[in-house]
């Protein structure tokens, strides 16, 4: 594993960090006071009216569990309340900043999409918010993007594999580049200071393993496993010819750990066929 780490690591340091938007360090500042002003974190949210757009689309998006229509930074704070207001604003100014060519913005739309997915199927489980459900679904793969940049000709078929067959992708990947996405994925969200449960899930989201055998951190057990069903999901609202036995075992697997019911499934599919390329890269898929 510390192989494959430094591997990632370096992988990162050649392509370069992308940089978070002066308004989310500002934000985490101010939440990290005593008592945070809320009116200077709409302000914040609303300094830029582009990276604003962004956010009103996801806090829209149903990611927040309500059906009202939000159209400006002060209702969205008010709703959202501080705890989820930094990532959630993080992850719609990375789904803005981060993917530039075609296939950069499909590799975070599958996990935008995903995203969407895990926060419909969080409603089943207690220890998991909306927020930290998306979080984890849109941030998995976003170490593959860094892998398309480090070598574009021999990845570019290679995700694809990946959203089907991710056993085999990870084997290919560790292959060609000595690591695989889920290293440097963890690596990212680490140095963009999301939560440790956020890095954990995506290191470990292919890993049946770990949700199957280790219950000593179930916050993050469970949120492998709401990763795993939801890629089930984006797949399965393709149609039922996408779904090969890998999907159906993550489904399985961690549908088992969650409890959940069959109509949690359905309602995550309906989410995503509803919403899933309504907004582009955005998080609006859900």
């Amino acid at each position: 594993m510390q192989q494959q780490l430094t591997r990632a690591a370096l992988i990162i340091e050649q392509i370069g960090l992308q940089c978070i938007p002066e308004e989310v360090i500002r934000i985490r500042e101010e939440l990290e006071k005593t008592h945070p002003n809320t009116v200077t974190i709409a302000n914040l949210i609303a300094h830029n009216s582009e990276l604003l757009g962004d956010f009103l689309k996801l806090v829209n998006s149903n990611v927040t569990a309500e059906k009202s229509n939000i159209t400006d930074a002060k209702a969205a704070v008010n709703l959202l309340g501080l705890n989820d207001i930094s990532d959630l604003f993080l992850a719609s100014t990375l789904s803005h900043k981060i993917a530039q060519s075609p296939q950069e913005k499909e590799i975070l739309k599958h996990g935008a999409q995903a995203g969407l997915a895990a926060a419909e199927l969080s409603f089943w489980v207690y220890d998991v918010s909306r927020t930290e459900a998306y979080m984890a679904g849109l941030m998995q793969n976003i170490g593959a993007i860094y892998l398309l940049r480090s070598k574009p000709k021999e990845y570019a078929s290679l995700f694809q594999i990946h959203l089907a067959n991710p056993e085999n992708a990870i084997k290919q990947e560790e292959r060609l580049f000595l690591t695989n996405h889920t290293f440097l994925g963890a690596l990212l969200a680490k140095k963009w200071n999301l939560s440790s449960e956020i890095y954990k899930s995506i290191l470990l989201h292919h890993d049946l393993n770990f949700i199957q055998n280790f219950s000593q951190d179930q916050k993050v057990r469970h949120m492998v496993s709401l990763i795993m069903v939801a890629n089930f999901v984006v797949e399965s609202a393709q149609g039922e010819h996408y779904i090969t036995q890998e999907m159906k075992q993550y489904r399985e697997v961690g549908g088992a750990i969650l409890s959940l019911p069959e109509n949690a499934i359905t309602a995550a599919r309906a989410a995503v066929m509803k919403w899933g390329n309504s907004m582009g890269i955005a998080p609006g898929g859900h």
